[in-house]
């Protein structure tokens, strides 16, 4: 019997050799309907936002729904699955401790190097024409701004910023030490929001970048780790971002 699709909306407008999604829930949602063998299917609109004005966001069986989590939640249940039935209630604790760092602290980390700190390097992440770069990041970066005041984030002197989030990749990193998946040696649901976090530092930041040399030079094993990622999950990786030969 055949599941239904799942249609994944999300921006289509990556450059070519970079990731598949310029959002780390883009891919952390993709992973996870990779890892638990459900079909979906992309629909690339630049600007349109789903039912909780973000992106993401999914339609399945006439449904729409936002949220990457409680996406994930709703698959669940839909499709009968748990990536967590190995863990215990303490790992699964854990697990979701990191979860939320990742997303409510490393993941404004990751605006703020992007659309603040690094703004003139946009332009080489992003494939879109000119006249959208010159009107539309503009507005784009002062409203990540704004979010990020309103954050807490934003309120830090870079140098503080950079500590922030510094201790943050430490912590994964102590963590993941030499576990072939985030928890373990079984892959689990953090495994999609690990890798998708890091993804972004490790292959759309600039070189000179504070987070690309935390996840390129400093922290090795989480390098390593989304290497295992993309090997396992993402075979179709070099043609999806159009480095494919």
């Amino acid at each position: 019997m055949c599941k239904p699709m799942v249609n994944v909306h999300q921006a289509g407008v990556s450059k070519p050799g970079l990731v598949p999604s310029l959002s780390p829930f883009g891919i952390k949602l993709m992973t996870y309907l990779r890892m638990v063998n459900i079909p979906y299917q992309i629909h690339t609109e630049t600007f349109r936002r789903g039912p909780k004005g973000k992106i993401p966001w999914i339609t399945y069986k006439g449904q729409s729904m936002g949220d990457s989590g409680l996406i994930m939640e709703f698959l669940n249940e839909e499709f009968g699955v748990d990536l967590d039935s190995p863990l215990s209630e303490k790992e699964r604790a854990i697990s979701r401790a990191f979860i939320k760092m990742l997303e409510e602290s490393t993941y404004w980390g990751i605006g703020y190097d992007r659309w603040q700190e690094n703004y003139s390097h946009l332009g080489q992440l992003f494939e879109v024409p000119s006249a959208v770069r010159l009107f539309i990041f503009p507005t784009f970066s002062r409203n990540v701004r704004k979010m990020l005041h309103v954050q807490g984030l934003g309120r830090h002197s870079t140098e503080e910023i950079h500590g922030i989030i510094h201790k943050d990749v430490w912590a994964a990193s102590e963590f993941l030490g030499n576990k072939r998946y985030f928890m373990g040696e079984e892959p689990t649901a953090a495994d999609p929001t690990v890798f998708g976090m890091f993804a972004q530092l490790l292959w759309t930041t600039p070189e000179h970048s504070h987070l690309y040399k935390l996840t390129n030079e400093q922290y090795p094993n989480i390098k390593d780790y989304c290497f295992r990622m993309k090997e396992q999950y993402w075979p179709d990786w070099d043609e999806i971002v159009g480095t494919k030969k």
